[in-house]
Parts: C-alpha cells; structure tokens; sequence
C-alpha cells in the first residue's frame, strides 16, 4: 500500500543515496502527511489547510508506484503481481474497518442514522465513496459537519482506482526514453489539473481525473531521481584511464555538503508546510494550496534530504502505521462526536480521540496489518470474502425498525422511548380526525399543500374555524378531541411556514381572507408561531411596525366575520436543535437527557419577547390571547420532555408531540367550554 504507509521504502534511492539504502525520509513524509489530516479532522475550523496531508500521500503514492512497475520489465505476470500484493495490502483492512463501523452501529447507532451507515457502504464496498458527493450534491467540507463515518474513504477509492490505471500509463512509460517518459508524465499531469481547476469542487474534490497529476508529479520526481548522478562513499569513485586531470573525485566532504544542503531544504518545507497549517489563512485558496504543496511534496521527495524531522523514529513510526491510522482515525472522531452530541470537540475530547486512535492504531498495525503483509493472498481473500458476506446477510435486520405496538411501555420504557421520540421526530403529515376540504378551494383557488386542511362535521351548531401554519395542523387533533362534537363544522385552514396574521405569505393571507369572510365562523382560533427575523425583530415604533400592523389589519379584517377570535401566544421554539432525536439519541448511548432539553423562561423571553409584544398589541374587543406558556413552564422551567417518560414534548424541536399538547389541554378547554356555552 502506498496512500497510507504500508510499502516501504527499501531500495529506493535518491540522488543522496545508494540504491540498497531504505529511506527513511519517505516513511517520515507519510508520519507528517497523516498528522496533518489530523489535524484537520479534529478542529477542521482552525487546521482547514490539514488536507495538505492527503496531497503528500497522492505524490508519495506516484513516486513508489513508478518505481514498483519500472523495476522489472512490464508483463502480464508482473501486472498479476501488482495487484495480488495491492489487494492483499490494502482491502482486508479496508472491508475490516467497514465491518466493524457497521457492527458499532448497530448498537450504538440510531436507526436513521443506521440507515446512512447502510447507503454510504454501498460506496465504500464498491470502492466509489470519492463519488458518491457528485450523486448527492454534497460537498466534503458539508459532509465533516455530519454523522457520516465513511467520510474519509473517499481518498482511498481514488487510490484504488487509480491502480486500474497506472499499469497502463507504465507500460506506455517503458516503452519510451528517459524524456519522452517526462513528457508523458507532464502531458497527463497538465491536463489533470486543468480539468481539476475548470471543474466544481463538489465535483474536482475527489474525482479520480483531478487527482492524477498529482500522481504523476511522483512520477516525474522518481523519473528524476533515476537519472541523476549517483552520489555515494568516495572509495566508490574511481577515475578513468583517459579522464582529464583536472576532474577532482567527489570526497566524504562533497557528499556531506549536499547531503547537509537537501536536509535544510527538506526541514524549511516541512516547517513551512505546518506554518501552512497552524494558520490556514483564509486567503489562501484550496486549489493554490494544493498546487503548491504537491511541487514542494515532488521536490522533496526527489531531494532526499534526511533531517531530523522526517527520520526520527516517532514520525518514522507514525509513518509505519499511517494506513491503519487514516482508517480508524475518523469513525473514532465521529463516535465521540456523536456520543457527546457535538459537532466541534474540546480539548479533552480531541485528548480522548488521540488516545483511541493511536491505541486501536498501534494494535491493528501489529497483529493484523503485518499478519496480512507477510501472509499470502489465501487469508486475505477470505477474510474479504467473509466482509462482504456477512454485510450482505445483516442487512434486512440492521435496517428494521420495531413496532412500537411490540414494545411494552411499562417493562421497556427508555426502549419505547426511543423508538416513540424517532417517530415524532420523523412526522410530518399524520391522519387528522376529518375529511379532505375540497369546497374552499372552489372559491379561493389557494391549492398549496391540501394536507394540512381538512373539515369535520359534529352535532352541535357552532362553527368552528383554525386558522395557522404547521403549529394549527399539529393542534387540530387536540382540539377536535376537547369539542367531542359540539359543532356543525369544524374547519381546519392552514400552510406550513405561512402566519396567517402577516402577510409574508401573500397567496394564502388572502385565500384565509376569503375563508373567514365565507364561513364567518362563531369561534376562529389562530394558531402560529415563526422564528422569520421581522417577527422576533427590536420594536421602534409600533404605530410603524411593520408586521404589527399586519397582524393588526389581518384582525380588524376577521372580527368584521367572526364573533369570537383566540390568538395563541407563541412558544419557545429551538432553531437548529430536534429534540425527540437528540432525547432518543442520548437515551440508546444511556446518557442522561440534558440540560439543553429544559428552557428557562429568560430563554423564552429572549427568543418570542418582540413577538409577544405584537400579539399582546393588538387591539381586539372580541379576542382572547391565549398564553399557553402558562401551561408549559413550572417555576421558570419548561422540560421539552416528559421527565418520567421520556417521550418529547417538541418533536422536532419546533411542533408540539401528542405529549406536549396534552399539557395544553385544561388551557384549551377552559377556553372552548366558556365560549361554546356563551
């Protein structure tokens, strides 16, 4: 393997040193190159410039390959060999890991996050992960920010196919001249990178076609290297029988020198390539950075410098085990992350992440990784073959979801709890108690979103109308249940994201004029929370307030139609946070719920404070404001979980679960009690 640190460098030699010296200096560029990507992956907001790293190893990955293939003549059986130690090297330890990512998931794992588990190793078992952003339109930096283990794999993939290649661009380099070998070499690197800067990121990143010349910049460092002057020990050197006097025999002094000079070369790259990393300055565009490190990364591989930096044995070491290291590194950083809840870690974490990757690192290196290595082909191939299989046979219960009717509530509570809270955070429409509305769009033409409007007929007189956006759809089964059918109609008339007091929604702002002023409806009730900036927005001047004054016209507008209106106070509401997945979560790793779960009303307050303000403003003889955070928070407390159960009370951190609406039941009641006896 030559990515990641499992070919060593015996026998490779430079224009310092002999063709039987193992150089040390390439195993100390894979040491380096893996800490960078480390670096990166553990705080990729300070450490952005760390995917330098992947770049030394596509070059590092050019130079040993030429040299593999060009030092015996190009055959079938050569070629054969090729990829039997290629296979044997790199994918036993490659389908391993898949394996025991899989494995964790299971247990560890929530099933929706499972399921991403299952679709990205249908990438990484094809040796395809590097494409796999083009299909789902999703950059690599997008996917560092998520729960996504296979991440990583993309680099591996372009390595491998790359290996499907290579003995081709050999065999057409072995048949032509040292120059002509250059020239193929930086034709194929020139047009790779020009599709690479002409192409999208999304696409360039780990194309297999933007990622050549940088193999070929290996090659042409190799290539360079062969067909200089040998320098080595004076007593090597002897001087011809006709050679001119005046040509002096090299001596040990010579050979320190330039030995002395490659090594400060090699040291100030290395250390500006970290200064490169530690600062990652944000003018320094990814394609510049990655164009610049591969020539440095050819220069010093061609060089041969053997300083301290790359030659002592903790970096030589670190190079030793980088293969195994790069693979188990991110699915340990993307567990941590995930057990802890958290997207960046802290320095203890980042503490805690070394330690298991190193620690998993040092034992995979040691007796599985070197059993490979000098094992024959036989180990690894069943060792693959029993992967694939037992992936392939898992897969229908990896994938299943229990039902909740099969879970006993009260004999498996954090077990029903779980699968309850994924549940509501997955819902997005459900069967209301009513039937479809059909006749109001024959007068308002609105035809946006049917589900979320629907009409049922009781057997009182009153009629009833609830007006909102996706927080009324999510009440309509609440209230329905508290009027036990003292009604003549009861109409549900709403559209996600569309407040109906405002007019951000145009189309349906007016369509809901017409509904109201159609059905003059005996109660209206308006539900509606929004986090839209204008909203939640300082008030100046309420005489200029924008949306005030849409919520007041909207209300002018509707108590001309109706003899009762309820406005609904907004409750708190989470931005980025789906509280049923995060409970769940925390629940399946036995962690405790969290504090971040419990909202303080100074939280509140600072969140809804200005929209209150425009809803309490209104002036309505006719309407009731309906604070249903009185409900909500007990001593300045709202849990958006039910404490004994577990079940969320904010499915998906902005509608309320069944659970959380039943706490508004006595409110609701109170309410629809007094008016329907009025």
């Amino acid at each position: 393997m030559t990515i990641l640190g499992m070919e060593k460098a015996d026998g490779v030699h430079s224009p310092n040193r002999t063709k039987t010296e193992r150089r040390e200096d390439l195993q100390g560029i894979r040491g380096v190159a893996i800490l960078f990507v480390l670096m990166m992956h553990l705080r990729p907001d300070s450490f952005r410039l760390g995917f330098i790293g992947v770049d030394m190893f596509f070059v590092l990955s050019g130079f040993l390959m030429t040299k593999i293939l060009l030092a015996k003549e190009m055959s079938l059986k050569s070629v054969a060999t090729f990829y039997i130690r290629r296979f044997k090297r790199i994918v036993p330890l490659y389908m391993l890991l898949a394996v025991a990512t899989y494995i964790f998931g299971y247990f560890y794992i929530l099933l929706p996050d499972r399921k991403q588990i299952a679709d990205d190793l249908f990438w990484v078992c094809t040796y395809s992960s590097n494409i796999q952003p083009v299909f789902q339109k999703l950059g690599y930096w997008d996917q560092l920010s998520t729960y996504r283990f296979f991440v990583h794999t993309w680099s591996l993939a372009v390595e491998l196919q790359y290996y499907l290649i290579v003995p081709i661009i050999m065999g057409l380099a072995s048949c032509c001249e040292r120059n002509a070998r250059l020239i193929l070499y930086i034709s194929i690197a020139t047009f790779s990178v020009l599709f690479q800067l002409s192409t999208p990121p999304k696409i360039s990143y780990g194309f297999l076609l933007s990622r050549i010349w940088q193999f070929m910049c290996g090659s042409i460092a190799y290539e360079l290297s062969e067909g200089a002057l040998q320098i080595s020990a004076p007593k090597n050197y002897k001087l011809l029988p006709n050679e001119d006097d005046g040509e002096r025999v090299p001596t040990q002094a010579d050979c320190d020198r330039k030995q002395w000079i490659a090594s400060l070369f090699t040291t100030s790259v290395i250390f500006t390539l970290l200064q490169m990393v530690l600062i990652s300055p944000l003018f320094l565009a990814d394609d510049a950075a990655r164009i610049f490190v591969t020539l440095l990364a050819g220069a010093v591989i061609y060089i041969g410098g053997k300083p301290f930096c790359l030659t002592n044995s903790s970096i030589v070491y670190c190079g030793d085990m980088s293969y195994v290291l790069y693979l188990i590194h991110w699915p340990v950083i993307v567990a941590v992350r995930y057990y802890i809840d958290t997207q960046s870690l802290e320095f203890k974490d980042v503490f805690i992440v070394l330690v298991i990757s190193f620690g998993l690192s040092m034992l995979t290196h040691h007796f599985i990784e070197k059993f490979f290595i000098a094992s024959g082909v036989l180990p690894a191939l069943i060792c693959v073959v029993a992967c694939y299989a037992f992936i392939l046979g898992t897969q229908p219960e990896y994938l299943s979801a229990p039902s909740l009717d099969s879970i006993d509530p009260n004999s498996s509570k954090i077990r029903y709890a779980i699968e309850w809270n994924l549940r509501e955070d997955r819902k997005v429409y459900f069967k209301l108690p009513c039937g479809a509305d059909k006749d109001t769009q024959l007068y308002t033409n609105f035809k946006e979103e049917p589900q979320l409007r629907c009409i049922a007929r009781g057997n009182g007189s009153a009629n009833i109308l609830l007006i909102g956006n996706s927080i009324a759809y999510r009440a309509y089964p609440l209230i329905y249940d508290i009027l036990r059918g003292r009604f003549s109609k009861f109409r549900l008339y709403s559209r996600s994201s569309c407040p109906p007091l405002s007019n951000w929604c145009g189309q349906f702002s007016s369509a809901t004029r017409k509904v109201v002023q159609h059905e003059k409806p005996d109660i209206l009730l308006n539900i509606h929370h929004s986090l839209h900036p204008p909203f939640v927005a300082p008030i100046d001047d309420l005489k200029t307030d924008l949306i005030f004054n849409q919520f007041q016209s909207n209300v002018d507008f509707f108590k001309n139609f109706s003899k009762h209106i309820v406005i609904d106070m907004p409750y708190y509401k989470y931005p980025a946070l789906r509280t049923a997945a995060v409970l769940a979560k925390r629940l399946q790793l036995g962690l405790p719920p969290g504090d971040d779960l419990i909202v303080t009303w100074e939280q509140y307050m600072n969140q809804t404070r200005h929209h209150r303000t425009r809803i309490s403003s209104i002036k309505c003889k006719k309407c009731i404001i309906n604070d249903v955070n009185a409900a909500l928070f007990h001593d300045g407390l709202f849990y958006t979980y039910d404490p004994e159960t577990f079940l969320a009370r904010l499915g998906d951190g902005s509608h309320m679960t069944p659970v959380g609406l039943e706490l508004l039941r006595p409110l609701y009641s109170k309410i629809l009690n007094k008016l329907l006896a009025n």
